[in-house]
């Protein structure tokens, strides 16, 4: 990334400084909140992860309108808005997590989540339409680091002010970091313009090839990073039942959480470079290899560490990845798809939690899980290589890949 301007700088600090906000603070938290809140009140696992279920419901039903809606919006006031949603939905645990108050803020974390894929990644879309890989990778890694920082925050605010005081405290973290992000993000008016075509225009391109098998491809590419997420979250549960400690569970997350901020910015430069298919294949070849360590070396402890470093390359897959992969794809239309997609991701993500459960109870293990996501991962391939062969053969929008 040389010669950027100032302007750019100040985007690009906004959107790492929003997307802390958005993802790292409250949202990474939930989990530590959550696992409080269980044991205060007695939850099963069960409710919490229906709460999760119905978050991810609550995305897919409403992500394409909610994002048309976005980009035909004042977005730092839509933005602004958006993360008030997501602090009154944690505040509604403060009234009464233990009755109907839990399933409402899992519906508003649902509805507050349907940008959080898409608003920095077309921002920096277009302020960086040279290296817009590159950008959105720097940017998105930002969830991670601040997650790193704030988990371990909201456990020492859960011993000394109780759970109900570190939402407040939380809250308070996210505005601090929104005010001013939004107010860099959006300090001038983009240099390439969005533009979301009228509803009316359906899903046909030119010589009569329609847009609906590029919606298949581009959701069949996006599935390993989404089967690879699910096992990613499991992981402390999925090492202690291969027999190690829940320290050795903790430890193998955090590999996983490094990698996770690591191949966001590697990720996104080999977009730049490389082209998305290409450096999507790249991570799915990662992805791939650590599968098949945990299913035929177990035993290797020190292997195990590395490769969950690597299986980080899941998170890139799952958020830099959308993005990226949608605007290639689409081109000018990318604003419209997005919305297609991020509700299309959200509605397999929560039909995955499911899933996971389901097999790992019927089997007594994670074996059908690695080999189901296994299976995916190399269908995603696949289709990142037909994806190319189209792109250079039919020119689609994606051929000059850094100019949608």
């Amino acid at each position: 990334m040389k010669n950027i301007t100032a302007k750019q700088w100040r985007v690009l600090i906004g959107a790492c400084l929003f997307q802390c906000a958005m993802v790292g603070v409250l949202v990474n938290c939930s989990g530590v909140l959550f696992a409080q809140i269980r044991g205060e009140f007695g939850f099963t696992m069960s409710r919490v992860s229906l709460y999760n279920t119905i978050k991810g419901v609550a995305t897919a039903l409403a992500a394409a309108s909610i994002t048309a809606w976005y980009f035909r919006s004042k977005k730092a006031v839509f933005l602004f808005l958006n993360q008030l949603v997501t602090i009154g939905a944690f505040l509604l645990l403060i009234l009464g997590a233990d009755g109907p108050l839990w399933f409402v803020s899992a519906g508003l974390c649902g509805l507050s989540g349907c940008i959080m894929n898409v608003a920095v990644p077309m921002t920096l879309n277009q302020w960086f339409p040279e290296n817009p890989g590159t950008a959105t990778g720097i940017a998105m890694a930002f969830s991670g680091i601040s997650g790193a920082v704030c988990n371990p925050l909201c456990a020492r605010l859960i011993g000394s002010v109780g759970w109900h005081g570190a939402i407040y405290v939380l809250g308070g973290v996210m505005l601090a970091l929104t005010i001013p992000g939004l107010l860099l993000m959006f300090h001038d008016e983009a240099p390439n313009p969005i533009v979301i075509p009228p509803k009316k225009v359906g899903l046909r391109e030119e010589k009569g090839r329609t847009k609906w098998g590029t919606v298949v491809l581009v959701t069949v590419l996006l599935l390993g990073g989404s089967l690879g997420v699910t096992l990613a979250v499991n992981m402390s549960i999925f090492i202690q039942s291969l027999g190690y400690s829940l320290a050795v569970g903790a430890a193998m997350t955090t590999m996983v959480m490094i990698g996770n901020v690591g191949t966001k910015f590697v990720y996104g430069a080999m977009c730049d470079r490389i082209g998305v298919w290409r450096a999507t294949q790249c991570c799915l070849l990662l992805e791939a290899a650590a599968l098949l360590c945990y299913l035929f070396l177990p035993g290797c402890l020190w292997l195990l560490y590395i490769v969950s470093l690597l299986y980080g390359c899941t998170y890139a897959l799952s958020v830099v990845g959308l993005s990226r992969a949608v605007v290639t794809a689409y081109g000018a239309e990318s604003g419209r798809f997005l919305g297609i997609h991020t509700s299309l991701h959200s509605a397999i993500m929560a039909g995955a939690s499911l899933l996971v459960g389901v097999l790992v109870d019927g089997f007594g293990g994670f074996r059908p899980v690695l080999i189901l996501t296994l299976a995916v991962v190399i269908c995603s391939f696949a289709a990142a290589e037909l994806l190319k062969r189209l792109q250079d053969r039919m020119h689609f929008p994606g051929k000059n890949e850094n100019h949608p």
